[in-house]
C-alpha cells in the first residue's frame, strides 16, 4: 500500500471556515429543542418541504392530537389529509404511523428515553431501522432535540457547500459526507456547537451559495474553496 504525500488539511480547513463564517453570520440561535418524538415528527413530515410549511403541518397536528399516541392510532388517510401540504404527504403519513407504532412496540411505550446513555453511532444504527428514518433524520432526534448528542446533521445545502469546497467526494451522499466530516469535527466540540457549524453552513449554502449561482465573488472561503480555485484557472 501507498501512502499519499499530499497532506490532509481538512481538519484545520473546516475550523478555519466555521470562523469566518461566524464572523460572517454571528452566532446562531437559540433555537427551541423539541422532545425526541416530536423531533421524529418533524423530521419525518419535513423531508423536501420547506421549513415554514413543515412547521405549520406540525403545528397543525399538534392541535389537532392531544398527544403523540393519538396521532400513532389515528387512520392513515387522516394523518395525510392534516400534512397534505408537505411533499409526498401520501407516503409521509404511513411511515409517520409505523415509525410511532414500531417505537411503542419496542419500548412498550412511545418513548425515545433509551437513547439517552446510548453513543452517536449506536444511536444513529437504532433510529435508521425505523420507516422514513435516514441518516439527517435521525441526526436531528439526536442534535435538535432535548438529547442534544453532537450529530452532525447533513441537509442538502450542507452537503453542496462541502463538496463545492472540497471537504467531500462531490458525489458523495448524506451517509458518506457524515463519516467524512464528523472526524473533522473538534473533539471538545459538544452539541450546541455542532448545532451552530451545521447552521452557519446551511445559511452560507442558502444566501452565499446556492445551487444554481453562487455568488464566488467576495465569498469569505473563496481562498479555502476547490471548486473557486478550479474555476479560476479555467
Amino acid at each position: 500500500m501507498q501512502l499519499s504525500l499530499i497532506p490532509d488539511d481538512r481538519e484545520d480547513r473546516l475550523l478555519s471556515i466555521h470562523r469566518r463564517l461566524r464572523r460572517q453570520y454571528g452566532p446562531q440561535g437559540p433555537h427551541v429543542l423539541l422532545d425526541p418524538v416530536s423531533q421524529l415528527v418533524m423530521g419525518l413530515i419535513g423531508g423536501k418541504t420547506r421549513g415554514d410549511i413543515s412547521t405549520t403541518v406540525f403545528c397543525a397536528l399538534k392541535g389537532r392530537f392531544r398527544d403523540w399516541e393519538s396521532l400513532r392510532d389515528a387512520p392513515v388517510q387522516e394523518i395525510r389529509h392534516l400534512i397534505a401540504p408537505v411533499t409526498f404527504a401520501e407516503v409521509k403519513a404511513r411511515r409517520l404511523k409505523s415509525a410511532l407504532q414500531m417505537v411503542t412496540a419496542s419500548q412498550g411505550a412511545l418513548t425515545l428515553d433509551l437513547l439517552k446513555p446510548m453513543s452517536v453511532s449506536a444511536s444513529l444504527n437504532w433510529l435508521e431501522q425505523l420507516p422514513g428514518v435516514g441518516r439527517k433524520t435521525a441526526a436531528t432526534v439526536l442534535n435538535f432535540s432535548t438529547l442534544r448528542k453532537p450529530a452532525l446533521v447533513i441537509d442538502t445545502h450542507h452537503l453542496r457547500v462541502t463538496r463545492r469546497l472540497g471537504l467531500i467526494r462531490q458525489r458523495a451522499g448524506t451517509v458518506e459526507a457524515f463519516e467524512q466530516l464528523s472526524p473533522l469535527l473538534p473533539q471538545q466540540w459538544g452539541a450546541p456547537n455542532v448545532d451552530s457549524h451545521h447552521q452557519l453552513i446551511k445559511r452560507h449554502g442558502q444566501h452565499q451559495c446556492p445551487a444554481r449561482w453562487p455568488t464566488c465573488h467576495g465569498c469569505c472561503l473563496a481562498d479555502l474553496c476547490d471548486t473557486y480555485r478550479a474555476t479560476r484557472r479555467i
